[in-house]
């Protein structure tokens, strides 16, 4: 399908899906802003740069992770 494209791990099993953002954005529009990616909804340009993104995503899980593992 034109605008998803499916990557595979080592053992070539589906793994991630990339989604082109200017066909697919205003689907993915409600995810990406419930992960806290995107706070301006309707305008791309001022979402995040993959870079921003990275780092942003990294520091959510890195929270959830030690949320999870914390000892009571």
């Amino acid at each position: 399908m034109k605008g998803i494209t499916f990557e595979k791990d080592i053992n070539g099993k589906d793994r991630f899906v990339r989604f082109d953002l200017r066909q697919f954005g205003k689907e993915l529009q409600p995810l990406l802003q419930k992960l806290g990616f995107v706070q301006v909804p309707d305008d791309w340009e001022e979402g995040l740069s993959s870079k921003e993104f990275l780092m942003t995503a990294k520091k959510v899980l890195r929270k959830k992770f030690d949320d999870r593992n914390k000892i009571s």
